[in-house]
Protein backbone atom coordinates (compact mmCIF):
# COMPACT_ATOMS: atom_id res chain seq x y z
CA UNK A 1 0.00 0.00 0.00
CA UNK A 2 2.66 2.44 0.86
CA UNK A 3 4.65 1.33 -2.65
CA UNK A 4 1.61 2.40 -4.26
CA UNK A 5 1.23 5.62 -2.46
CA UNK A 6 4.53 6.46 -3.28
CA UNK A 7 4.18 5.31 -6.88
CA UNK A 8 0.97 7.67 -7.38
CA UNK A 9 2.32 10.85 -5.34
CA UNK A 10 5.88 10.43 -8.41
CA UNK A 11 3.30 9.72 -11.09
CA UNK A 12 1.21 12.97 -9.90
CA UNK A 13 4.77 15.27 -10.07
CA UNK A 14 5.74 14.15 -13.61
CA UNK A 15 2.13 14.98 -14.50
CA UNK A 16 2.00 18.42 -13.24
CA UNK A 17 5.66 19.14 -14.12
CA UNK A 18 4.80 17.77 -17.83
CA UNK A 19 4.12 20.73 -20.28
CA UNK A 20 4.42 23.33 -17.48
CA UNK A 21 6.48 26.20 -19.45
CA UNK A 22 9.29 28.46 -17.55
CA UNK A 23 8.26 31.76 -17.42
CA UNK A 24 11.85 33.32 -17.48
CA UNK A 25 12.16 31.44 -21.20
CA UNK A 26 13.11 34.46 -23.55
CA UNK A 27 15.71 35.13 -26.43
CA UNK A 28 17.46 38.30 -27.69
CA UNK A 29 18.40 37.91 -31.29
CA UNK A 30 20.04 40.49 -33.03
CA UNK A 31 21.34 40.88 -37.00
CA UNK A 32 22.42 44.22 -38.76
CA UNK A 33 19.97 46.63 -36.91
CA UNK A 34 17.53 44.72 -36.09
CA UNK A 35 16.66 42.56 -32.80
CA UNK A 36 14.00 40.69 -31.90
CA UNK A 37 12.93 39.46 -28.67
CA UNK A 38 10.56 36.85 -27.65
CA UNK A 39 9.21 35.84 -24.19
CA UNK A 40 7.33 32.74 -23.64
CA UNK A 41 3.92 33.74 -22.30
CA UNK A 42 2.36 31.33 -19.24
CA UNK A 43 -0.62 29.85 -19.70
CA UNK A 44 -4.10 32.13 -20.23
CA UNK A 45 -2.03 35.00 -20.53
CA UNK A 46 -1.91 38.47 -22.36
CA UNK A 47 0.78 41.11 -22.44
CA UNK A 48 -1.19 44.23 -21.29
CA UNK A 49 1.44 46.54 -22.07
CA UNK A 50 4.42 46.94 -22.91
CA UNK A 51 7.25 49.89 -23.50
CA UNK A 52 11.04 49.94 -23.75
CA UNK A 53 12.87 52.02 -21.27
CA UNK A 54 16.67 52.51 -20.78
CA UNK A 55 17.29 49.57 -22.92
CA UNK A 56 15.03 47.06 -20.69
CA UNK A 57 11.99 45.61 -21.84
CA UNK A 58 9.16 46.35 -19.78
CA UNK A 59 6.31 44.08 -19.96
CA UNK A 60 2.99 43.94 -17.84
CA UNK A 61 0.78 40.77 -18.45
CA UNK A 62 -2.65 39.46 -17.48
CA UNK A 63 -2.89 36.06 -15.95
CA UNK A 64 -6.73 34.51 -16.54
CA UNK A 65 -9.81 36.11 -15.99
CA UNK A 66 -8.47 38.19 -12.53
CA UNK A 67 -6.45 40.55 -14.41
CA UNK A 68 -3.77 39.91 -12.30
CA UNK A 69 -0.50 42.39 -13.43
CA UNK A 70 2.53 40.41 -13.62
CA UNK A 71 5.52 42.71 -14.27
CA UNK A 72 8.50 41.20 -16.39
CA UNK A 73 12.03 43.52 -16.74
CA UNK A 74 14.00 42.17 -19.73
CA UNK A 75 17.84 43.86 -19.91
CA UNK A 76 18.19 44.35 -24.00
CA UNK A 77 21.61 45.28 -23.90
CA UNK A 78 23.06 42.32 -21.49
CA UNK A 79 26.17 40.48 -22.50
CA UNK A 80 25.90 36.90 -21.23
CA UNK A 81 29.46 35.89 -22.31
CA UNK A 82 32.93 37.75 -21.70
CA UNK A 83 33.86 36.33 -25.35
CA UNK A 84 30.63 36.80 -27.28
CA UNK A 85 29.10 40.04 -28.78
CA UNK A 86 27.24 42.30 -26.44
CA UNK A 87 23.82 42.62 -28.07
CA UNK A 88 23.75 46.36 -28.53
CA UNK A 89 26.01 48.91 -28.59
CA UNK A 90 26.85 51.58 -25.19
CA UNK A 91 26.81 54.59 -28.30
CA UNK A 92 23.21 53.01 -30.20
CA UNK A 93 19.58 53.82 -29.03
CA UNK A 94 17.08 51.35 -29.25
CA UNK A 95 13.07 52.19 -30.59
CA UNK A 96 10.25 49.61 -30.29
CA UNK A 97 8.52 49.17 -33.93
CA UNK A 98 5.63 46.64 -32.36
CA UNK A 99 4.74 43.30 -30.90
CA UNK A 100 3.56 39.95 -32.57
CA UNK A 101 2.37 36.76 -31.77
CA UNK A 102 3.28 33.29 -32.62
CA UNK A 103 0.90 31.09 -30.89
CA UNK A 104 2.58 30.85 -27.23
CA UNK A 105 5.32 33.25 -28.12
CA UNK A 106 4.87 37.56 -27.34
CA UNK A 107 7.83 38.53 -30.10
CA UNK A 108 9.33 42.46 -29.98
CA UNK A 109 10.48 44.02 -33.01
CA UNK A 110 13.00 46.88 -31.92
CA UNK A 111 15.79 48.42 -34.35
CA UNK A 112 18.80 49.82 -33.24
CA UNK A 113 20.66 53.18 -34.46
CA UNK A 114 22.42 54.94 -35.24
CA UNK A 115 23.72 52.71 -38.63
CA UNK A 116 25.96 53.75 -41.30
CA UNK A 117 23.98 53.42 -45.04
CA UNK A 118 25.71 50.70 -47.43
CA UNK A 119 28.29 51.10 -50.08
CA UNK A 120 30.16 49.32 -52.55
CA UNK A 121 32.48 47.87 -50.29
CA UNK A 122 29.44 46.97 -47.48
CA UNK A 123 26.02 45.94 -49.89
CA UNK A 124 24.38 45.97 -46.39
CA UNK A 125 23.60 48.84 -43.79
CA UNK A 126 25.79 48.33 -40.98
CA UNK A 127 25.99 48.88 -38.04
CA UNK A 128 28.75 51.34 -36.38
CA UNK A 129 31.05 50.30 -33.85
CA UNK A 130 34.37 51.85 -32.08
CA UNK A 131 37.83 49.78 -32.98
CA UNK A 132 40.84 50.55 -31.73
CA UNK A 133 42.79 51.91 -35.28
CA UNK A 134 46.06 53.81 -35.71
CA UNK A 135 46.60 54.00 -32.10
CA UNK A 136 43.12 55.90 -31.07
CA UNK A 137 39.31 54.75 -31.04
CA UNK A 138 37.81 55.39 -34.06
CA UNK A 139 34.12 54.42 -35.46
CA UNK A 140 33.80 52.11 -38.26
CA UNK A 141 31.07 50.34 -40.19
CA UNK A 142 30.55 46.66 -39.57
CA UNK A 143 27.75 44.01 -40.37
CA UNK A 144 26.32 42.80 -37.37
CA UNK A 145 26.35 38.76 -37.67
CA UNK A 146 23.53 36.72 -36.22
CA UNK A 147 23.60 36.83 -32.28
CA UNK A 148 21.12 35.65 -29.60
CA UNK A 149 21.54 35.45 -25.93
CA UNK A 150 18.56 33.18 -24.57
CA UNK A 151 17.11 31.82 -21.22
CA UNK A 152 15.67 28.41 -21.54
CA UNK A 153 13.96 25.67 -19.89
CA UNK A 154 14.32 23.43 -22.85
CA UNK A 155 15.96 19.96 -21.91
CA UNK A 156 19.66 19.91 -22.53
CA UNK A 157 20.00 17.38 -25.19
CA UNK A 158 17.78 19.74 -27.21
CA UNK A 159 19.80 23.33 -26.08
CA UNK A 160 23.35 21.66 -26.84
CA UNK A 161 22.79 21.04 -30.64
CA UNK A 162 20.96 24.85 -31.48
CA UNK A 163 22.44 25.40 -34.84
CA UNK A 164 22.94 21.85 -36.30
CA UNK A 165 19.25 21.97 -37.96
CA UNK A 166 19.98 21.24 -41.99
CA UNK A 167 16.28 21.71 -42.19
CA UNK A 168 14.34 24.95 -41.91
CA UNK A 169 11.22 23.41 -40.90
CA UNK A 170 7.85 24.85 -42.18
CA UNK A 171 9.21 28.27 -43.42
CA UNK A 172 6.30 28.88 -45.93
CA UNK A 173 4.24 29.71 -43.30
CA UNK A 174 6.49 32.22 -41.92
CA UNK A 175 4.73 35.06 -40.01
CA UNK A 176 5.66 38.57 -41.09
CA UNK A 177 6.55 42.28 -39.47
CA UNK A 178 7.56 45.03 -40.88
CA UNK A 179 8.97 48.78 -40.09
CA UNK A 180 9.88 50.74 -43.03
CA UNK A 181 12.14 49.12 -45.15
CA UNK A 182 12.96 45.92 -42.97
CA UNK A 183 10.81 42.93 -42.86
CA UNK A 184 11.61 40.25 -39.81
CA UNK A 185 10.52 36.75 -41.06
CA UNK A 186 10.00 34.17 -38.35
CA UNK A 187 8.79 30.68 -37.84
CA UNK A 188 9.08 27.29 -35.44
CA UNK A 189 11.79 25.43 -34.98
CA UNK A 190 11.71 21.94 -36.55
CA UNK A 191 13.06 20.09 -33.50
CA UNK A 192 11.40 22.30 -31.06
CA UNK A 193 9.94 19.17 -28.10
CA UNK A 194 6.78 19.11 -28.02
CA UNK A 195 6.87 19.61 -23.96
CA UNK A 196 8.53 21.88 -21.36
CA UNK A 197 11.41 20.14 -19.09
CA UNK A 198 10.46 21.99 -16.21
CA UNK A 199 14.22 22.53 -14.98
CA UNK A 200 14.48 24.34 -11.49
CA UNK A 201 16.96 26.45 -13.23
CA UNK A 202 16.82 27.57 -17.02
CA UNK A 203 20.04 27.38 -18.76
CA UNK A 204 21.46 30.76 -20.01
CA UNK A 205 23.01 30.38 -23.48
CA UNK A 206 24.17 32.28 -26.77
CA UNK A 207 24.11 31.20 -30.36
CA UNK A 208 25.70 32.91 -33.43
CA UNK A 209 25.77 32.95 -37.04
CA UNK A 210 26.98 34.16 -40.53
CA UNK A 211 25.16 36.74 -42.66
CA UNK A 212 24.07 34.49 -45.28
CA UNK A 213 20.57 32.69 -46.16
CA UNK A 214 22.50 29.19 -46.43
CA UNK A 215 23.56 29.42 -42.71
CA UNK A 216 21.61 26.44 -41.58
CA UNK A 217 21.40 25.09 -44.83
CA UNK A 218 18.31 26.42 -46.35
CA UNK A 219 16.94 24.74 -49.95
CA UNK A 220 17.57 26.85 -53.51
CA UNK A 221 15.57 29.63 -53.92
CA UNK A 222 13.33 29.44 -50.38
CA UNK A 223 12.70 32.76 -50.50
CA UNK A 224 10.33 32.62 -53.38
CA UNK A 225 8.47 29.84 -51.67
CA UNK A 226 8.00 32.05 -48.54
CA UNK A 227 4.65 33.51 -47.92
CA UNK A 228 6.28 36.86 -47.16
CA UNK A 229 3.60 39.12 -46.48
CA UNK A 230 3.79 43.39 -46.71
CA UNK A 231 5.83 43.07 -49.49
CA UNK A 232 4.25 45.42 -52.67
CA UNK A 233 4.52 44.18 -56.44
CA UNK A 234 7.04 46.90 -56.59
CA UNK A 235 9.26 46.08 -54.31
CA UNK A 236 11.95 43.64 -54.32
CA UNK A 237 13.89 41.83 -50.90
CA UNK A 238 17.24 40.77 -50.08
CA UNK A 239 18.10 38.52 -47.43
CA UNK A 240 20.18 39.84 -45.13
CA UNK A 241 20.29 37.05 -43.03
CA UNK A 242 19.26 34.28 -40.74
CA UNK A 243 19.41 32.84 -37.47
CA UNK A 244 17.82 29.70 -34.98
CA UNK A 245 17.07 30.53 -31.10
CA UNK A 246 15.54 27.56 -29.00
CA UNK A 247 11.92 28.35 -29.93
CA UNK A 248 12.35 29.99 -33.40
CA UNK A 249 14.09 30.43 -36.55
CA UNK A 250 14.61 34.06 -37.73
CA UNK A 251 15.03 35.71 -41.29
CA UNK A 252 15.67 39.80 -41.66
CA UNK A 253 15.33 41.33 -44.98
CA UNK A 254 16.09 44.73 -46.86
CA UNK A 255 13.28 46.04 -49.05
CA UNK A 256 14.22 48.01 -52.33
CA UNK A 257 11.61 49.90 -54.87
CA UNK A 258 12.63 48.35 -58.35
CA UNK A 259 10.78 51.16 -59.69
CA UNK A 260 11.97 53.03 -62.74
CA UNK A 261 9.58 55.54 -62.11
Amino acid sequence: MKLQIVLISIIGLLLVSCGKSNEDEYAISRLADMITVYWVLPTNSEVANFQLKDNVLELAVDTGGLREKKELSILIDAQRDPASFTIVENHETLEIKGMSRLDELAIFHIMANPTMESTSVSPFETHIMWKWIDGKWQESPQIVPFTCAYTSSRPDSYLRHIGDDDKPGNFTQAETFRSGDRITAYWHSPRKPGKWSNQGQAEIGYTSGGISERAIGLPDNWIKRMSLTKVEPHEEITCLGIGTTPEIFIAYFRVRSNSTE
